[in-house]
């Protein structure tokens, strides 16, 4: 993830995604698990960066978010 991601955010964050980007496999975690997440609103994938923009139109907990993609199979970079 970036280094200047804050644990809780409101607005935009980009996560950076660790290993090859498989486009499939994130869109299917993105509408199974991801948007559940409270505070969540949407997600949009830069494969060609191997970044994930996670928009929050209340407080969301960036742990939360990052356990979520790893469960998914969409670990993130520390």
């Amino acid at each position: 993830m970036m280094r200047d991601t804050p644990r809780t955010f409101v607005g935009t964050v980009v996560l950076r995604l660790d290993g090859p980007i498989q486009p499939a496999v994130v869109e299917a975690a993105l509408s199974e698990g991801l948007e559940l997440v409270p505070g969540v609103l949407v997600s949009e994938l830069d494969v060609a960066a191997g970044t994930l923009m996670v928009s929050a139109e209340r407080p969301a907990d960036r742990g939360d978010v990052v356990a979520a993609l790893s469960r998914l199979g969409c670990p993130v970079s520390g």
